[in-house]
Parts: C-alpha cells; structure tokens; sequence
C-alpha cells in the first residue's frame, strides 16, 4: 500500500529551510560587521598611537631647540659674543639617545652663507646697489652656476623681486607685469625672501639652478644684514669669502689656513693677517661687512621616536644680551649623516 506525504508536512520543511537559510545569513552579517568594527577599531588605536608618537617626535625636537638656545648662549657669554669653528655648537654629526628615539642636529652660523635677503634694503644708494649685484654676481661665478640665464639676469631679478615696486631694473630686469603676463600668472613679492625655496618662483631660478645653489646661499627672515663671519667660513666651501675679498680659491686658501684654530679675537686681527693685509685691493674693502660675531643660526632637527620621525629647522636670533630667541620655525629639513642608533 502507497503512503503519500501531505502538502502541508512538504510546505513545513521548506518554510524550515528558509529560516535556517535566513538565520546563517544573519550571522554571516553580523560576523561581518564585527571585523569591520574590529579593523576600524584597529586603525583607529594605530591613528591614536600614530599621533602620540608624531607628538612625542615633536617635543624632542623642541627640546633640540631649547638646548641649542642654552648652549648659543652659554659660548656667547664665555667668549664675548666671538664664535668659531672649534666651540662646541660647531661639532658636525651632532647625535643624542632619548627614550625610544634619537635626536640628531646640525648648527649652520647664518653669518657664514650669503644672505638673500642683503641684495637689496629700502632707499639703497646707487653705488650700494651695484656693489651688492656685483658681490652676488661673484659668488655665482664662484660657484660655478649653470643658468638658462646670465648671472647678472639672476642678480638683477632677485633684486626686483625683493625690492617695493613693480618696475624692472634696467632692459635686463624681470618684476611686475612680466609675472603677470606668464601662463600661470602671479604677483612679484616685493618683500624679503622667508625661505630659500623661495627662489624658485623668481624667473631664471629653475630647478637645475636651484639645485645648484642648495646649501650655498641662506636666508636671514626680516633681515638685510650683509655681513660676514670670518672665523665661521668652511674651508671646504670658502666661495662666499671669495666673493667679499674679491680674490681667487688660492689667496683664500692661504688665509683661512693661516686662520687660527680657535678664530680671529676681533677682526682687526683679521686684517693685520699678513695674507690679508697684503691684498691689493685691502683699500676699497667696506670693513664693516667682516666680524667676528654672529647673530642669527640656523638648526635642523631630525628627532626619531620608535618608528616616527619628525624634522624641523628653526632660526635663532642672539640680542644684546646674548639672549637666544626662535624667530622662525618650520615643519621639514633634512642632516645628510644618517646616525646608527645601535651604536650611538
């Protein structure tokens, strides 16, 4: 005898195979939500760990700064404002364990390197004028640039860029309009550089120029002091003396041979330095652009806490007093030595 299954038991099993159907889909959601919530939760304690590090990073680098300021400060005091070469700010490849981290920093005496910002001062005289293009021009051909452009074009336009109008200088110059007329126009600044990445938008310093330059010219922020720091020149990169003394690599290598290890006291010693004094354009030299002291420093910071790494330049200004003050600070810089943390 046949037994037949009722449609209403056959209705039942399929009702229960799609509950079961409905239920595995469920956890399968929910299973899926839960590890997105837990990667998101997981990015989100990385982010916060992240940023306390990056912090951490920071405060390194501002307690580079704050012992950079004391010692400025304590070599200032101890020798009357005269830096050097062989003080203790001056030691290269500077490095420094912290807790989990590393600190490296590198001092550059601003009075050693021309300043950009010297080129031009408001109400400049003629006569001053020409002398600083001519110095500038100099050091260019000391440094041997390669330009699309003639050194005297670079000079001349730096000039126009920094000075208060909008007229170019002479047939050769480049300010005002002639930025306004460029396929991506913009306005001259007709301020003081804050940045020597500034020169950048200045026509004829391109990138192949500017490379060049790096690490050759500086900026002094709010500043036109032209001045030079005789006992702060590297013997490696003695072109920007060159250019001040107007002479050849080979008179300034005698010098800065003859330059004791410790400096020049006053730069009357300077001048009474046989190779110096024998010059024989000594005459016409403007004096008081040659010292002894030094104002303004430049540091660079690249401050290391576990997998962070935080970079920062700042500017300092000694007054009077030999107080220290940070007149500028910016986020980036870079040390070319790269420390080993295992061994220092």
């Amino acid at each position: 005898m046949m037994k037949f299954t009722p449609r209403y038991q056959n209705s039942q099993h399929k009702q229960k195979g799609v509950a079961l159907v409905s239920v595995l889909l469920a956890i399968a959601l929910c299973v899926i939500l839960a590890t997105e919530i837990l990667t998101e939760q997981k990015f989100q304690v990385q982010r916060v760990q992240n940023i306390l590090e990056r912090q951490q990073a920071y405060w390194y680098a501002i307690s580079s700064e704050n012992f950079v300021k004391a010692l400025l400060k304590r070599t200032a005091e101890k020798d009357k404002g005269v830096f050097n070469l062989d003080q203790p700010w001056a030691i290269s490849g500077m490095s420094f364990p912290v807790d989990d981290g590393l600190i490296e920093g590198e001092i550059k005496d601003l009075s050693s390197c021309f300043n950009l910002n010297s080129l031009y001062y408001p109400d400049i005289a003629d006569d001053e004028k020409k002398a600083r293009l001519e110095l500038f021009v100099r050091l260019l051909s000391n440094l041997d640039i390669t330009a699309e452009v003639s050194h005297e074009d670079l000079a001349v336009n730096l000039f126009d860029w920094l000075d208060k109008d909008d007229y170019p200088s002479g047939a050769v110059g480049y300010d005002g309009d002639m930025y306004t007329g460029l396929a991506f126009p913009y306005l001259s600044a007709n301020s003081n550089l804050a940045h020597e990445n500034e020169l950048r938008v200045i026509y004829g310093f391109d990138v192949m120029v500017m490379t060049q330059l790096k690490d050759k010219v500086c900026v002094i922020p709010n500043n036109n002091q032209l001045q030079i720091n005789v006992n702060t020149i590297d013997a490696d990169n003695p072109e920007y003396l060159m250019a001040m003394l107007d002479i050849d690599r080979a008179k300034v290598d005698d010098i800065l041979s003859n330059r004791p290890d410790d400096g020049f006291n006053d730069i009357a010693e300077f001048f009474a330095l046989k190779e110096v004094s024998s010059l024989a354009n000594i005459a016409q030299l403007d004096k008081s652009q040659f010292t002894v002291n030094s104002n303004f420093f430049k540091l660079i910071t690249n401050a290391y806490f576990n997998d962070i790494k935080f970079d920062l330049t700042s500017v300092f200004q000694l007054d009077n007093n030999y107080n220290v003050n940070v007149i500028t600070r910016r986020f980036g810089g870079r040390i070319e030595r790269k420390a080993n943390p295992e061994t220092e």
